[in-house]
């Protein structure tokens, strides 16, 4: 009697027969809904390889919702995969060309938001292994790994509240992920999502302003605007974006490539300079005005993230000032600053991801203001969040379980849910982060 195949090895032998590439590895952006997401040709994990994968978006752009988002808020974005390589480096970038126009990868220019050094999309305790995947791979040829549900969990892919900046034109526009994997082949992934930007007060110098996209391992340059190739260097580097732009997060510290190749990116700066990423000093706005602000954090700096090598650290100072009434102002002060520290002895706190199903796509839209970060909101109809910078992320609770006045208390005698609040918040500030 012939075997039966395993539930993953007869998914993969039904995508090989459906002529469907099998790319369990990588990661790519799947919210806000990607471009060709579900529907064929799928967009896919592997990175940009200037042929079947060109640059941009992998020459994807079949719209299948296009996301609403409001300049001088937030995006929630998530990812999908089955090979995090160690985290790395990402940028955030738009770009309002129409990508179904000839020519499309010799005219786009994406325009940077936001960069993360380090820690995008995933911070490993044991860096030689790729995490477990979660079941077989779907219909698209795309495994999954566990999510933490959040920016600070390990051994899980993360989440990013990203800011969109309020002096954005409004309309149509591509958001792009590009991610610089840490481990690996130098490689260079990017995933697009077609976006409505509302809101926005449509400042073209300050659009003009904004750093072009860091484009990098993409042996063919394609026409691609204002790109020679060249390489990023060996693995297990965190990349240093050349240009980060002023607003971004550094969650590791960055590397320097132990070898540098022929064809080396000499424009990528050294790991000791370190971006200082300054406050954008916007109002996030819900309509309406106010002057009645709530009580501020305190002047307290983060702890130190150390790097692999116990080299240097990252301390964050954040003062936030929010005011809530019918207008969620944030005021913030934030200096990110770079130590080389040699032989410094420390470590990151233990944290222990949430076991959680694949979260569901959601914006700013669907998040509840907040102003203690770490704390948790009672939300109306029955759920609550933890506030992360600003936001709440409505959850459901736990059966019987309630949230009252900032805590989840029982309807009965029953076991608290445990809320895994073992996280990376010291003296009210998460460490690495940055806040609009």
């Amino acid at each position: 009697m012939v075997p039966a195949l395993s539930a993953p090895v007869a998914t993969a032998l039904w995508l090989l027969a459906a002529n469907i590439p099998v790319a369990g590895a990588h990661m790519i952006m799947r919210s806000p809904v990607a471009y060709n997401l579900n529907t064929q040709p799928f967009v896919q994990v592997d990175p940009l390889d200037g042929s079947q994968y060109p640059f941009p978006c992998q020459n994807r752009f079949g719209v299948e919702n296009r996301t609403t988002v409001e300049a001088g808020g937030a995006t929630l974005v998530q990812f999908t995969g089955g090979a995090q390589h160690g985290g790395g480096s990402c940028q955030f970038s738009i770009s309002y060309e129409d990508p179904g126009t000839v020519g499309w990868n010799a005219s786009a220019q994406f325009k940077t938001i936001y960069s993360i050094i380090g820690g995008c999309p995933a911070v490993f305790t044991d860096e030689s292994r790729n995490l477990p995947a979660t079941g077989a791979p779907g219909a698209q040829g795309r495994a999954n790994t566990q999510f933490c549900g959040n920016d600070y969990d390990i051994d899980c892919t993360r989440q990013f509240m990203i800011p969109f900046p309020s002096f954005l034109k409004n309309g149509p526009a591509t958001l792009s992920w590009t991610w610089f994997n840490k481990l690996g082949n130098r490689e260079m992934y990017m995933t697009c999502s077609p976006i409505n930007i509302t809101g926005g007060t449509e400042d073209p110098k300050q659009i003009d302003e904004l750093p072009d996209v860091f484009v990098a391992n993409i042996a063919v340059s394609q026409n691609i605007p204002n790109y020679t190739p060249c390489t990023t260097g060996d693995g297990g580097t965190v990349l240093n974006y050349p240009n980060p732009g002023k607003y971004g997060r550094i969650l590791q510290p960055p590397t320097d490539p132990k070898v540098k190749p022929s064809d080396y990116c000499t424009q990528i700066p050294p790991a000791s300079l370190v971006p200082t990423f300054t406050p954008d000093n916007r109002t996030i706005q819900s309509g309406g005005a106010s002057s009645t602000p709530v009580p501020s954090a305190n002047n307290t700096p983060g702890a130190p993230f150390l790097n692999s090598t116990g080299t240097g650290f990252i301390t964050v100072t954040a003062s936030t000032t929010v005011h809530l009434s019918s207008t969620t102002c944030q005021t913030v002060e934030t200096t990110i600053t770079y130590t080389s520290t040699p032989g410094a002895a420390s470590s990151a706190p233990e944290a222990t991801p949430s076991v959680n199903p694949e979260p569901q796509a959601s914006g700013v839209g669907n998040s509840v203001p907040c102003d203690t970060s770490g704390a948790v909101v009672c939300i109306q109809g029955g759920l609550f969040g933890l506030c992360n910078w600003g936001w709440a992320i409505p959850q459901s609770l736990a059966a019987g379980t309630k949230c009252v006045d900032g805590k989840i208390v029982g309807d009965s005698p029953v076991k608290k849910r445990h809320l895994h609040l073992r996280h990376n918040y010291r003296h009210g500030v998460r460490q690495g982060d940055h806040v609009w």
